[in-house]
């Protein structure tokens, strides 16, 4: 296993020897372990292969654009125009068919990707900053300083933009200046993976989750804890076994929230008061996709599932990707999508579980779950920095 611990001013490989010595220091400390290598999947069952896939168009993008373990970019879209932000720094803004818009340097990467909202693009770096820009020329329009590094990526809702920090700090900005509007905080662990879930707004409250396995409810106005809990308690004899970050982005049915944590479990609360209606073991770090009533889980061993909302039970389980690294998991249509480290694209019928379609976009690995456009097409970013638009057809 392979290990990378990074501090906010020490990035550099160190022997697993030397990781008590860190954890016995008073800063968080972040955790990346080596991926499963990229593997080729097995073959689709006989006539089950029942989708096609054909390249719109590919860019290739300049930059540096190697990413470390859970912290693929997510790619912006909307009214027409791409963002997604390398990991050196650059904001790059592209127009529907993969022209090149315009190309910003910001002060430190963003980790997690740039949001478009309302004609402006947010973006939060490993040095703290949050920045504005416009949509339209990456006119930069203010930029403020946290605490510490941005994990998220800037969530903007009803005049409030959220973001959280690896210090455990949960921050609400104004939209026009970047002024701060509220803050909420929790004791981090000392060992975190280095991403946390993005908050999820729901009839004007923010439900987050934290590096402790905590998952909270507060007021959107003004960062007042509505309630809190468990979603996973650490144990085990070290801190890379207590590590239960709840890294999942919480998921709203109609009357109860779906948060997950790596290392831990699925659970479901209920909206109000949080009484936990459920809980199933099952280490998670990718968001799970809520379709029709239906819940579909992507768990860290690379096995897809669909779960009962009501019971948290299983109803069937695809294990033909066990042990593959899942970069991406979402919905398009009818079909759920998957991704992995090898530069596949997957194809799962939400029915039955089946895999109907698979093709490999990139033998660099594709970076995050594929941004759906509609009429069976998406976008899909590589490890590589190359942006495809891909259009799947039922054979």
């Amino acid at each position: 296993m392979t290990l990378r611990i990074s501090l906010s001013s020490f990035r550099r490989p160190v022997a697993l020897s030397f990781l008590a010595i860190l954890l016995n220091g008073c800063g968080i400390t972040s955790w990346f372990h080596s991926t499963p290598s990229p593997k080729a999947p097995p073959p689709i069952t006989k006539g089950q292969d029942k989708v096609s896939f054909s390249t719109e168009w590919q860019s290739r993008l300049y930059g540096i654009w190697q990413v470390d373990p859970y912290q693929g970019t997510l790619v912006a879209h909307g009214q027409g125009q791409v963002v997604v932000a390398d990991a050196s720094g650059h904001l790059v803004s592209m127009t529907d068919s993969g022209h090149q818009m315009w190309m910003r340097s910001l002060d430190g990467r963003t980790a997690r990707g740039p949001t478009l909202a309302g004609g402006v693009v947010y973006a939060g770096t490993d040095a703290g900053k949050v920045y504005a820009l416009t949509a339209k020329d990456g006119h930069k329009l203010w930029a403020v300083q946290l605490s510490s590094e941005v994990l998220t990526p800037v969530v903007a809702v009803d005049g409030h933009l959220l973001v959280q920090t690896a210090d455990g700090h949960l921050w609400a900005l104004d939209p026009k200046d970047g002024k701060v509007q509220w803050t909420f905080s929790m004791n981090e662990p000392s060992l975190i993976l280095r991403t946390v879930a993005t908050p999820t707004v729901h009839d004007g409250v923010v439900y987050a989750g934290f590096a402790d396995g905590t998952v909270v409810a507060l007021s959107l106005s003004s960062g007042a804890e509505l309630w809190r809990e468990q979603v996973a308690i650490p144990h085990g004899s070290n801190e890379l076994a207590r590590m239960v970050d709840v890294a999942a982005r919480p998921v709203i049915t109609k009357d109860q929230v779906i948060a997950a944590a790596y290392q831990g479990n699925l659970a479901a609360y209920a909206l109000q008061g949080g009484t936990q209606n459920w809980s199933v073991p099952m280490s998670v770090y990718q968001t799970p996709v809520l379709d029709d009533g239906h819940l579909f889980v992507a768990d860290a061993d690379g096995r897809i599932s669909s779960v009962d909302l009501n019971s948290g039970d299983v109803l069937w389980r695809n294990d033909r990707l066990s042990g593959h690294y899942i970069t991406g998991f979402g919905l398009c249509g009818s079909d759920l999508l998957a991704t992995d480290n090898a530069g596949y694209l997957y194809v799962v019928d939400p029915q039955t579980g089946h895999r109907v379609g698979q093709t490999r976009l990139s033998d660099s690995g594709i970076q995050s779950t594929p941004v759906c456009l509609g009429n069976g097409q998406i976008l899909a970013f590589s490890d590589a920095g190359t942006l495809y638009r891909i259009k799947l057809a039922k054979r």
